[in-house]
């Protein structure tokens, strides 16, 4: 028996034990080397690797979910008085991401049809800069090649993750380069502000999943934590311990969306996702410097809010870089809303009924209610 075959018959519970551990050598190793964004970053990388080598790797979705509560508490502890009266320039920026999002879809598209060759269909799915659940749903109800638009989604999450952070700091643009988020250095909470955090924290969350607010396990307690803390009824932050715990099981579960991509699939698409990402980038940073300049706001700040990454992973990305993650969190959340509100009607408008046939059911032929006249015989 080999030894990947040995790995696979392995219990769960002791894959994820395994891709943890792997996680957070990735993660001390991206410390050590002094890397932007290092526990996550690290994590993702090693997980990733991992992943597209064909080793086993899991993390529990129920730890995803209370690393996410975990991890929407700390970043409501970083709310300031600053942070609420940076507020007005919001609707602004806000208005700016919209203008930005059919723009950068439409590049993308441009780019995976004409220079990549996909299908129209594909290019859709493939080009929303977000809200990956809810694009991966309608992918497969429209009946396209979800493997592909997963990949190039999953891509672009990924060298966000693994590379802006540094992009960011070889601009000038960021100046946090230490494994602890600036915003951890704030003194840890009293007991009985911890417990407070910790409980509006669960009660917010649930009540936010409930009501499918899109990253509601993060932002439910990132909002509440953020009023508490902005108002000054609250201070401190969680233990340092656990926020870095918490950046390592996110950077693995990220990893693990490359499990049973094989090296053929990597080969087709690699190129092509990376290309989709620049183009994203671009269109994206171009945007984000429009609105800076609108607003004086800063420059990285905007650049990570109009990125084309994810809810969850953008506003940790900014908490752990030193930039407001309210201000992200909102401009994302804000995409994600857009993105599933709008793509339904966008797809039926270019591709007309069609595009959604073959995800309807087969109509069955109506039987006639009246039995059928026997024939007299003569």
């Amino acid at each position: 028996m080999s030894f990947l075959d040995s790995w696979r018959r392995l219990p769960p519970l002791l894959i994820a034990a395994i891709t943890l551990a792997l996680a957070a050598l990735g993660g001390a190793v991206f410390a050590f080397l002094e890397l932007p964004a290092a526990w996550l970053a690290g994590a993702l990388v090693a997980v990733s690797a991992l992943a597209l080598l064909g080793l086993p790797v899991y993390v529990p979705d129920l730890l995803r979910k209370i690393i996410f509560v975990v991890l929407g508490i700390s970043l409501g502890a970083a709310v300031t008085p600053e942070t609420i009266a940076g507020i007005r320039t919001w609707p602004i920026t806000l208005a700016l991401l919209t203008l930005s999002l059919p723009i950068t879809m439409g590049a993308v598209m441009l780019y995976l049809r004409y220079v990549s060759k996909w299908n129209y269909r594909e290019t859709l799915y493939a080009s929303a800069p977000g809200a990956l659940s809810a694009v991966l749903a309608m992918a497969s109800d429209a009946k396209v090649d979800v493997r592909m638009v997963a990949f190039v989604q999953t891509v672009r999450v990924f060298f966000l993750i693994a590379a802006l952070p540094g992009m960011l700091l070889a601009a000038g643009l960021s100046a946090s380069v230490g494994a602890i988020p600036p915003s951890a250095g704030i003194h840890a909470a009293t007991l009985n502000d911890t417990l407070i955090m910790a409980a509006t924290g669960v009660v917010s969350a649930l009540l936010f999943e409930r009501l499918r607010v899109p990253g509601g396990l993060l932002i439910g307690p990132m909002l509440v934590n953020g009023f508490l803390h902005g108002s000054g009824y609250v201070q401190g932050n969680i233990p340092t311990f656990l926020l870095l715990s918490s950046f390592v099981i996110l950077g693995a579960f990220t990893g693990t969306r490359f499990v049973g991509t094989t090296f053929a699939m990597i080969k087709r698409l690699l190129v092509d996702s990376i290309g989709a990402f620049i183009v994203a980038l671009i269109v994206s940073v171009a945007f984000a410097l429009l609105a800076a300049w609108f607003t004086d706001e800063n420059i990285a700040k905007t650049i990570v809010a109009f990125a084309p990454g994810g809810l969850e992973a953008m506003t940790i990305l900014a908490f752990m870089i030193g930039l407001d993650p309210a201000f992200v969190g909102a401009h994302h959340l804000a995409r994600f809303v857009l993105i599933a509100l709008c793509l339904p009607f966008v797809a039926r408008g270019l591709f007309g009924k069609a595009a959604y046939a073959a995800a309807l059911p087969p109509k069955r032929k109506r039987r006639s209610a009246r039995p059928a006249r026997k024939r007299k015989k003569r």
